[in-house]
C-alpha cells in the first residue's frame, strides 16, 4: 500500500498503473490523497483529470486539468486532455482553442492534430478537419485512425484544396473511374471484375492505404436524415422496448444470391433515382441470429412509400441483376421482430399493424436522460453521400470478398482470383461460420 514514504515519481507511477488496470475508483481515491500531499505537482492533477474523464466526469476533469496547467502552462498533453473534456461536453469552441494551444506548444503532436480534426468534423468544418488529419498522418504515417476518419469524410466531401496526401489523391482517382452502368442491360461479371481491378490497383499504389484493417462491412448511400439507430438500439437492448420512431420505419429488403450479385446491387443503389433519395446500404450479414448472407436495404418512413419503392426496385433488380432475387418490405430491425413477432407482421392496413406501447415512453426517456448524463450531446450529422466509388467502398468490398471465400461462395472468383479476409472480420463471425456456410449452400441448392 503506497504511503508518504514513496517518492512523488513512484506515486505517479502507481496512479498510472491503477489507471491502466482500469481500477478507476481506487485510482481516484489515491489521486485525491496524493493531490493533498503534493498540491504543487501538475502531473498528479493531470492524472486526476484523466481518471475523471474515463469515468465520464468531464466537468470535474476540467477543474483538475486547469490546476495542472496553472502549475505547468506549457504541457501540450494537458492542453490536449483539457480539450478532449470540453469536446465531450459539446463545448467545441473551447476544445478547438485548447487543441490549438497543444499544437502551438508542440507542433509535432500528432494526436492533438488528429483530435482537432475530429472536433472540426463535429462542427462541419470539413476542409479544416482534412488539414488536421493530413498533418497527423504526415507526422505518423501509420496513424490508422487518422486514415479512417479522413477516408470517412471523403465519402461525402470533395476537398477544395490541392493536397499531397495519398488518401486524397487515391480517392480522387477512384472518383474518376466510371462504371459503365447501362439502364437497359444486365450488369456483366466481366465489367465488375475489370472495374474492381482498376480500383484495386489504385489502392495498391499506397502501402499504408492497402494495409488498412477496415472492419466496416456496410456501404451506405445516405441522404441527410439521421435515423439515430444507435440510440434506438440502446433503448431496445436496455429495456427490450421498441422506440416509437421505429414504428414508422420500414425497409425494402433485397437479398442477393451471392457476392457478385451484391456488387451488382451496389451499382444499382449508386445509380438509383428515388424521389426522396432514401438512404440505402449493401452489406454482408454478421448477426448470429439473423439468416441470410447478403442484403441490401432501403429505408422508408412509411409503409406506402416502401411498397412503392419495392415495386420500382424489383423491376430494376430483375433487369440489371437476376430475376430470382427476392425484394420484400419489412418493418424496422430484425431484432425487434424476434422479441415481438407481431411487430414484423405487415399488411396493407396501417390500423392492423402492431402499435407503440405507450409505457415504453418512460423507458426511452430514461435512456435519453442517461445519454445526456454521459455527455453524449452531439448527434451524428449526416451528409449526402457522393456518387461513385471511394476508398471506403473498396476496403469494404474486400471484406465482402473475404467473407464470401470463408462461407464457400466461390462466385468471388468472378471478381478476384484470391482474397485474404481481415482477421477482425473473421473473428466477428467465427462462431457462426459453419452455420453461414450451411445457409449459403442451402440457398444455392434451392435456387
Amino acid at each position: 500500500m503506497p504511503n508518504k514514504s514513496l517518492s512523488v515519481e513512484e506515486k505517479i507511477e502507481f496512479l498510472i498503473s491503477l489507471y491502466k488496470k482500469n481500477l478507476l475508483k481506487e485510482a481516484l481515491a489515491k489521486a485525491e490523497v496524493f493531490a493533498q500531499q503534493h498540491p504543487a505537482n501538475p502531473y498528479i492533477y493531470n492524472i486526476y483529470g484523466i481518471i475523471h474523464t474515463s469515468l465520464g466526469n468531464y466537468k470535474e476533469s476540467i477543474d483538475y486539468f486547469f490546476k495542472s496547467i496553472k502549475l505547468d502552462p506549457n504541457n501540450a498533453k494537458t492542453h490536449n486532455n483539457l480539450a478532449s473534456a470540453f469536446n465531450n461536453l459539446g463545448q467545441f469552441k473551447e476544445a478547438i482553442l485548447n487543441y490549438t494551444k497543444a499544437i502551438t506548444i508542440n507542433p509535432k503532436f500528432a494526436e492533438a492534430h488528429f483530435n482537432l480534426g475530429k472536433t472540426l468534423n463535429d462542427v462541419e468544418r470539413f476542409e479544416d478537419a482534412i488539414i488536421s488529419y493530413c498533418k497527423a498522418i504526415d507526422l505518423e504515417p501509420n496513424f490508422e485512425d487518422a486514415y479512417n476518419n479522413l477516408i470517412k469524410i471523403l465519402t461525402f466531401y470533395v476537398p477544395k484544396k490541392n493536397y499531397t496526401n495519398a488518401c486524397i489523391i487515391s480517392n480522387k482517382l477512384l472518383q474518376n473511374v466510371i462504371f459503365n452502368y447501362d439502364l437497359y442491360n444486365k450488369i456483366s461479371n466481366s465489367d465488375i471484375k475489370s472495374f474492381f481491378k482498376i480500383c484495386t490497383n489504385i489502392i495498391l499504389k499506397n502501402k499504408n492505404i492497402d494495409s488498412l484493417k477496415s472492419i466496416e462491412t456496410q456501404i451506405y448511400r445516405r441522404n441527410t436524415t439521421n435515423l439515430n439507430c444507435g440510440r434506438h438500439f440502446e433503448v431496445f437492448n436496455t429495456f427490450n422496448a421498441i422506440p416509437k420512431f421505429c414504428f414508422e420505419c420500414f425497409k425494402v429488403l433485397i437479398e442477393p444470391n451471392n457476392v457478385v450479385d451484391l456488387f451488382k446491387l451496389y451499382f444499382v443503389f449508386d445509380n438509383l433515382n428515388l424521389k426522396n433519395n432514401n438512404t440505402r446500404k449493401c452489406m454482408i450479414e454478421l448477426r448470429s441470429n439473423i439468416p441470410g448472407s447478403y442484403k441490401g436495404y432501403i429505408y422508408c418512413p412509411s409503409l406506402k412509400e416502401a411498397n412503392e419503392i419495392r415495386d420500382q426496385v424489383d423491376e430494376i433488380v430483375k433487369k440489371k441483376i437476376e430475376k430470382n432475387i427476392p425484394t420484400n418490405v419489412k418493418r424496422g430491425c430484425s431484432e425487434f421482430g424476434i422479441s415481438y413477432p407481431e411487430y414484423k407482421k405487415i399488411n396493407d392496413s396501417n390500423s392492423k399493424l402492431m402499435k407503440y406501447n405507450k409505457e415504453w415512453k418512460e423507458k426511452e426517456k430514461l435512456v435519453d436522460d442517461k445519454r445526456s448524463e454521459k455527455n453524449i450531446l452531439v448527434k451524428e450529422k449526416l451528409q449526402k453521400s457522393l456518387h461513385g466509388i471511394t476508398i471506403s467502398d473498396i476496403l469494404i468490398m474486400r471484406n465482402w470478398l473475404g467473407y464470401a471465400k470463408k462461407i464457400g461462395d466461390l462466385s468471388y472468383k468472378n471478381i478476384i482470383d484470391d482474397i485474404t479476409i481481415q482477421s477482425m472480420i473473421e473473428k466477428k463471425f467465427s462462431d457462426q461460420l459453419l452455420e453461414r456456410s450451411k445457409q449459403f449452400n442451402s440457398s444455392i441448392t434451392k435456387s
